[in-house]
C-alpha cells in the first residue's frame, strides 16, 4: 500500500509538470499565430490605404487638369407630336467639356454638324420620352454619343444642359 502512494506522488508532479508545459506551447503557439494574423492584416490595411491615396491622387489630378467647357447657342425644336394634341416645343441649352483646347478649336470647326446632329435627335423626342428624369439622362447619353461620332472620337467628355424648357 505505501508502495501504491508512491507511486501516485510520482504519477501527480509529472502530470501537472505536463500539463504546464501543453499549457506553454499552447500560449506560444497562439501569440505566434496573433502575430502572424496582426501583421497580415496590418498590411493589407496598408496596401488598401494605398490604394485609396492613389485613386484620391488620381481624382485630384483630373480635378485639377483644366477642363474646358464649350457653350452652344440655344435649340428651339418642336417636339414629335405622334398624339395630335398640339405643338410642343423645346428650347435647350447645351454645353460641352473639352479636355484641352485643341479639342476646343475642333469642336469649333464642326459646330454646324453638331448643330444639325443635335436638331435632328432633340426633333425626334416627344414630350412623353423627355418629360422623366430617365428620358432626360437617356437624351443625354444619347447627345454625347452623336456628337463624340461627329467629331470622330473621344473629343467631348460630358454634356450639359444649361437651359432645358418644354412647353
Amino acid at each position: 500500500m505505501a508502495e501504491e502512494m508512491d507511486a501516485q506522488q510520482e504519477i501527480q508532479p509529472k502530470k501537472s509538470f505536463l500539463k504546464f508545459i501543453i499549457l506553454g506551447v499552447m500560449v506560444v503557439v497562439l501569440g505566434a499565430g496573433g502575430y502572424v494574423g496582426w501583421n497580415h492584416l496590418k498590411g493589407y490595411k496598408d496596401e488598401n490605404t494605398k490604394e485609396t491615396q492613389t485613386t484620391k491622387a488620381k481624382v485630384n489630378k483630373n480635378k485639377d487638369e483644366a477642363k474646358i467647357v464649350f457653350p452652344l447657342e440655344s435649340f428651339i425644336v418642336n417636339l414629335a407630336d405622334r398624339s395630335g394634341l398640339g405643338k410642343r416645343y423645346l428650347k435647350v441649352t447645351i454645353a460641352l467639356e473639352v479636355r484641352d483646347e485643341e479639342k476646343k478649336k475642333m469642336v469649333e470647326g464642326y459646330t454646324a454638324e453638331l448643330r444639325d446632329t443635335i436638331l435632328l435627335l432633340l426633333s425626334s423626342q416627344s414630350f412623353k420620352e423627355i418629360s422623366t428624369m430617365e428620358g432626360k439622362l437617356e437624351l443625354k447619353q444619347a447627345l454625347l454619343s452623336r456628337i463624340n461620332h461627329a467629331l470622330g472620337g473621344g473629343v467631348v467628355q460630358r454634356l450639359y444642359f444649361t437651359e432645358f424648357v418644354v412647353q
